[in-house]
């Protein structure tokens, strides 16, 4: 018994004199890497990728770099270069403009059709730097059937003047999905909005496009959705859990099967409505299109790592393992995919509206 407590004392003052020791960290200020980051699509034949230099302590863009896109190696030139862009809140206008952002990023547009099975590598260099990534087009999941039904959750909240319930009207989406038989799978299952405006006046008809617009969508304990991030612990702990943010998932419980999946949009994402419009008339037509996505495990190692670094911040946290981003570019840094994408649109019915419904003051 003595020796072992001699044996103890002794590991305690070698980690006692180890805590001692100060190692220090040099780096070089000008010692950049490439970055290259994007998510290519079956669905479309002209793609982006977003390039940056990355620093030590800062993040350049990169307007003068050579970029390719080789599918089975065919090269593709990138045809178009544009600064990167953010949206901000114009103060006078009272609207979102997008605003070009200077030392973040520079995107790369080029043109390339991928199928299943495609060998693709997607190249960059500037100068003696060259990065790239290579993948290979996966196979495509399958939207089966998609049920609507509006209804309304009462949902509990604290709010300031002490009320704890409030309803609100959600649209169900009840979504059939089908596997990729197999394979390991990987999905997503997105949602997003395209709305056309006509306002319709005695000098003509004037048509506004936009979208698409992302739907956030809740899961309220769907496992497949929620890939097992938290399936109704039902107490405290639950929201010390992470949230799956990116909705992505895997095909582990629905392997070379389907599976029936379900998920909430609250109504005024889908309902378009005209406070305030300069006609006689106007018409509105929304169309929903839910994007089923399959793509590599390595993309959705990095899809897992940003749900944690969303859920815990980017704050120094003592009881939180440090998150590690996922890497798939050789020679920098960064993470490129490509999916397979199936879309299920729907068309929802045409909105009127005259002049006479309109209030006299607008609502932002």
């Amino acid at each position: 018994m003595k020796k072992i407590l001699n044996i103890t004392a002794f590991a305690a003052l070698l980690l006692l004199a180890a805590c001692q020791n100060t190692i220090k960290y040099e780096y070089d200020l000008n010692d950049g890497k490439i970055t290259i980051l994007g998510e290519l699509s079956t669905a479309r034949e002209e793609h982006s990728v977003f390039l940056s230099m990355s620093y030590p302590d800062r993040i350049d863009s990169l307007p003068d770099a050579a970029v390719y896109c080789y599918v089975n190696g065919e090269r593709h030139q990138a045809t178009k270069i544009h600064p990167g862009y953010e949206w901000r809140y114009d103060p006078v206008t009272y609207e979102s403009i997008l605003v070009p952002v200077r030392n973040r990023y520079t995107e790369y547009s080029f043109r390339a059709d991928f199928k299943p099975g495609d060998k693709v590598r997607i190249e960059a260099s500037k100068g003696e730097m060259k990065a790239w990534a290579e993948m290979e087009v996966p196979s495509r999941g399958e939207i089966v059937s998609v049920d609507t039904l509006t209804l309304v959750k009462t949902l509990s909240y604290q709010s300031i003047d002490g009320s704890d319930d409030y309803e609100q009207e959600y649209v169900e989406y009840t979504v059939s999905l089908r596997d990729v038989k197999g394979a390991d799978s990987y999905y997503t299952l997105d949602a997003d909005k395209n709305t056309v405006t006509r306002i319709i006046s005695e000098d003509g008809t004037e048509v506004e496009e936009q979208g698409p617009v992302k739907l956030e969508y809740e899961t309220f304990h769907d496992r497949i959705l929620e890939d097992d991030y938290s399936s109704g612990v039902g107490d405290i702990f639950e929201d010390l859990l992470p949230v799956n943010s990116t909705h992505c998932f895997s095909d582990k419980l629905f392997r070379d099967q389907e599976a029936t999946v379900k998920f909430y949009v609250p109504s005024y994402y889908i309902k378009e409505h005209l406070y305030y419009f300069e006609g006689d008339k106007a018409e509105v037509d929304v169309a929903v299109h839910l994007r089923f996505k399959s793509f590599d495990r390595s993309y959705y190692n990095y899809l897992r790592a940003l749900n944690n670094m969303m859920c815990y911040g980017f704050d120094v946290n003592p009881i939180v393992e440090p998150t590690m981003l996922p890497n798939n570019v050789n020679g920098g840094m960064g993470m490129v995919t490509i999916v397979a994408e199936d879309t299920w649109e729907m068309i929802l019915p045409t909105k009127y509206y005259d002049k006479d419904d309109q209030p006299n003051y607008y609502i932002y």
